[in-house]
């Protein structure tokens, strides 16, 4: 005989909503600000005004933070374990929970409630992989209920039916269908994992219980009657039926392993030249006077599939304001491209990059975002001021924990030079000028060849290539004053070894700037000599002054 499962309603709060004190230790300025997504503005202007200024804010709108919050997994720890207390006659469950019956074993189950370390990255509308640190916990609820058969006492044969023991025997992790790690029976497992093992980025995490139950039958059989039909002797038989249940669910997960390579260089000036590459989206890098930000910002909002909690037993079911509320981090574009802090020490050199489409956010999260596309970057080159050269390369991912530090040793060196660049006149008319420029390396005199090279020189406007000889010769309209030419390198850590910029310029004769120039080297002797003849006269009394007193 099965039982029958008759829906009941039950009242359930039309807005559900997370504690509104906090928990679990978080601190108090962190703990409002986690709840991106909840009905703002909820709570009246008094009791508002009566709360912290952090309180005020977290209830007011939503808070984007600049890393992920570490209190988003201590958060989970603790609620994780307000999983109401269950008993054999009815399963606790979440409503989308995928729910097993056998025999006796009925609505049994098992939920992912975290993984943690994870962020979840929404890099554009159509990619939001859930990224996981490679080590880390999953956390799971698992419940079941117990449909004992009823007694039959009818008849010459009666059973009699009682619940022996029930358990769940043990809870596994799998990765990628491989048994990761095992542990007891638990409501609330929580289960490590390590994906260092395992192929690829992407990963399939299930959680698996085994749960048994152990019933006893009792089996009266009447083997005699009286003239009257009345039984005056039963036999009696007792078994022990067994079940045996086993549930899983899963979750896709993307590993998240940072790691960092590049380029380093030092100016002649000493300051820093870096380029980093990187496998996986990232916060940025740390530099010696400062840092590179991405266009990374996070949220933490609740998974509202936990907003209730469905009670079934052998009466039906009943839906009630479910006590957990597991947090996930989010990450969101938030820049078009990175940022270099502080501007007067840190250059951003080039970014290289895809151009992607910024996601929407759920409507109920209310942060800015981007309407145009941003740079999803995999490179940036930059030049920092630096009192010393950096031991190691720092670099911060978007899954809280998650970081790639790599010796700068390990970075290919590059050389960067001074050039020098000398600009000649070799002839000139009334219309054109004809110039040379001579380029080389200012420390060995070698020639710098720009036809072999990324980088070119520029003589009034004018992009020209030096040859093997780095010189270049070439005529141009004749210019009022003067002819200006200069040095631009290509980038540096592209074309080993590297170079400064250097810039030239020379008057034309005849011109009125050759003119005022001439003016001006005799002019200042004369003035001078002038100057002392003034001071002689004032300080002997001579009467010298002004020259032109005699004439």
């Amino acid at each position: 005989m099965s039982a029958v499962l008759v829906a009941s309603t039950a009242a359930v709060p039309a807005v559900a909503h997370p504690p509104n004190s906090t928990d679990h230790g978080v601190p108090e300025e962190t703990f409002h600000k986690l709840w991106s997504g909840d009905q703002d503005g909820a709570t009246d202007g008094a009791n508002l005004s009566n709360g912290s200024a952090v309180k005020q804010l977290g209830e007011g709108t939503d808070v984007p933070f600049d890393s992920p919050p570490r209190a988003v997994e201590q958060w989970n720890r603790g609620d994780h374990q307000e999983f109401p207390a269950t008993n054999s006659s009815v399963s606790i469950h979440p409503p989308d929970a995928d729910l097993s019956s056998g025999q006796f074993i009925k609505e049994a189950y098992t939920e992912v409630f975290a993984v943690q370390p994870s962020t979840r990255a929404r890099l554009s509308p159509s990619r939001q992989p859930l990224y996981v640190a490679p080590d880390g916990t999953l956390r799971g609820t698992v419940d079941y209920r117990v449909a004992v058969p009823p007694d039959d006492t009818s008849g010459d044969r009666r059973v009699y039916w009682s619940l022996e023991s029930h358990q769940i025997k043990e809870t596994k992790l799998l990765v990628d269908g491989d048994e990761e790690t095992t542990a007891g029976g638990s409501h609330t497992p929580a289960l490590s994992y390590s994906l260092d093992g395992y192929a690829g980025e992407e990963h399939q995490l299930t959680l698996q219980a085994n749960i048994s139950v152990r019933l006893r039958k009792e089996v009266e059989t009447c083997t005699a009657h009286n003239d009257e039909g009345d039984c005056t002797n039963w036999e009696s038989s007792v078994s022990y039926p067994t079940e045996n249940v086993t549930v899983t669910d899963s979750i896709e997960v993307t590993k998240y392993d940072l790691a960092v390579a590049g380029f380093i260089a030092e100016y002649p000036n000493g300051d820093l030249g870096l380029v980093v590459y990187k496998n996986q989206p990232w916060l940025g890098y740390q530099l010696p006077n400062g840092d590179v930000r991405g266009v990374w910002r996070f949220y933490s909002a609740r998974d509202k599939d936990w907003d209730t909690l469905v009670y079934s037993s052998d009466d039906g079911q009943r839906t009630a304001h479910s006590p957990l509320h597991p947090l996930q981090v989010n990450a969101y574009p938030i820049e078009t491209g990175p940022t270099p802090s502080p501007r007067q020490n840190v250059t951003i050199l080039d970014v290289y990059g895809t151009s992607t489409s910024p996601p929407t956010l759920p409507s109920n999260v209310h942060l800015d975002v981007l309407t145009e596309p941003y740079t999803a970057s995999y490179g940036i080159a930059t030049r920092a001021t630096a009192d010393e050269q950096p031991e190691t390369v720092r670099a911060w991912g978007l899954v809280r924990g998650v970081e790639a530090e790599r010796p700068a040793d390990e970075f290919a060196r590059i050389q960067i030079y001074e050039s020098n660049l000398t600009l000649e006149v070799v002839n000139q008319t009334e219309d054109t000028v004809t110039v040379r420029v001579i380029l080389q390396n200012a420390n060995t005199g070698a020639p710098i060849n720009t036809n072999e090279r990324d980088g070119y020189v520029v003589v009034n406007g004018q992009r020209l290539n030096t040859t093997g000889n780095g010189t270049v010769t070439t005529t141009i309209e004749r210019p009022l004053g003067g002819v200006s030419a200069r040095y631009e390198p290509g980038h540096w850590w592209l074309n080993p070894p590297g170079y400064t910029g250097d810039s030239d310029t020379v008057l034309l004769q005849g011109s009125v700037l050759q003119i005022v120039s001439t003016l001006f080297r005799i002019g200042v002797p004369v003035s001078l000599f002038l100057l002392a003849v003034f001071f002689v006269d004032r300080i002997t009394g001579w009467r010298i002054w002004p020259p032109w007193r005699s004439l």
